[in-house]
């Protein structure tokens, strides 16, 4: 299946971030009421683009660097694929649909007097961070620069803005299983509020 909309992959992914970035931004805003997260998302951003601005250049054209017995190698990569390897044709699509889906659920919740949890907002300051250090490589470079791979061989090769996205996919996760663990009348009471 192929619906890139005449987009190259480096412009479908541009726009795919600045879509979620954007969502995130607004649920952050309207869901806490202080602005920490802004700080832990820049924090994030400045340690990717710092780390590659030191790391990347003793590293490119050279042998990978071995850290821990063999257990995480120093590499250089330039990643012209959208995300973990992959070239979807269709992310703009796809990320059009997320955001409409996150949209409708942050209409719900804005019904309510939802207060985000700690734990969801780093994870979303995590998420915006990392999205943010990718969208800077892809805007400068045109692509990602990945350094860091875990084994030998690995299947991936990460920069800290792909950890912390996925650390941040991990912290939402645990939060959604704190929140189906809490009392089912609190989920009763957000949903009658919620609907129209």
């Amino acid at each position: 299946m192929s619906v890139s909309l005449g987009l190259s992959t480096v412009t479908q992914a541009v726009i795919s971030a600045l879509l979620l970035i954007g969502m995130l931004v607004l649920y952050l805003r309207r869901f806490t009421r202080s602005p920490r997260w802004l700080l832990l998302a820049l924090a994030v951003c400045l340690l990717d683009q710092l780390a590659k601005a030191l790391i990347v250049p003793q590293v490119a054209g050279r042998h990978p660097v071995s850290l821990f017995f063999g257990a995480v190698q120093i590499v250089y990569l330039q990643n012209r694929e959208q995300g973990f390897g992959g070239t979807l044709s269709y992310l703009l699509v796809l990320t059009v649909l997320c955001v409409l889906a996150m949209y409708f659920l942050y209409d719900r919740l804005a019904k309510t007097s939802y207060h985000m949890s700690l734990l969801a907002e780093c994870g979303l300051a995590l998420m915006i961070g990392g999205y943010l250090g990718i969208l800077l490589d892809r805007v400068t470079l045109g692509f990602v620069v990945d350094f860091i791979e875990f084994g030998r061989a690995g299947t991936f090769v990460y920069n800290i803005a792909d950890l912390a996205v996925i650390f941040a996919v991990a912290l939402l996760a645990l939060r959604a299983l704190k929140f189906l663990s809490e009392p089912r009348d609190w989920h009763k009471r957000l949903l009658e509020k919620a609907a129209p």
